[in-house]
């Protein structure tokens, strides 16, 4: 399954973003707060990002696999709170958080599968439903 226009930012990204960034994420027509945009695709064997840091302007790839993953969590949490999103999370938009480990080291990413401004949707229930899916059969 391929999921284009989507958004995603580690936890560190989230914890640390700056005044702009926060404006930017609260500014309409603007997209969430993330640091990375590009393609996610799923497959029973991981999760694959490509895209570019719109920090930086460079290319960014992370592949997780399934088996890497530990946890799934749609909605809102300790770091991406609601304030951080300019809704208030009113219209049921809510990121999804994937904690994995990678290279012996915890992390989480925050994803907007699919994301569209212009009706402010993403397809992060797809995506949920889709890796719990593949998880349970692992």
């Amino acid at each position: 399954m391929v999921f284009e226009h989507s958004l995603l930012a580690f936890k560190q990204d989230i914890e640390h973003r700056g005044l702009l960034d926060w404006l930017e994420a609260h500014t309409s027509f603007m997209r969430p707060l993330h640091r990375y945009y590009g393609t996610l695709e799923v497959n029973h064997e991981s999760l694959l990002f490509s895209g570019t840091d719109e920090k930086t302007g460079s290319t960014y790839d992370l592949v997780i696999k399934i088996s890497e993953i530990t946890g799934i969590h749609l909605g809102y949490d300790h770091t991406f709170m609601r304030i951080e999103d300019r809704s208030l999370g009113i219209f049921h938009f809510v990121p999804l958080r994937i904690d994995f480990i990678i290279k012996g080291k915890e992390e989480s990413i925050y994803v907007f599968a699919n994301y569209s401004s212009l009706i402010r949707h993403s397809d992060n229930q797809k995506l949920f439903d889709e890796l719990t899916a593949i998880r349970a059969l692992a």
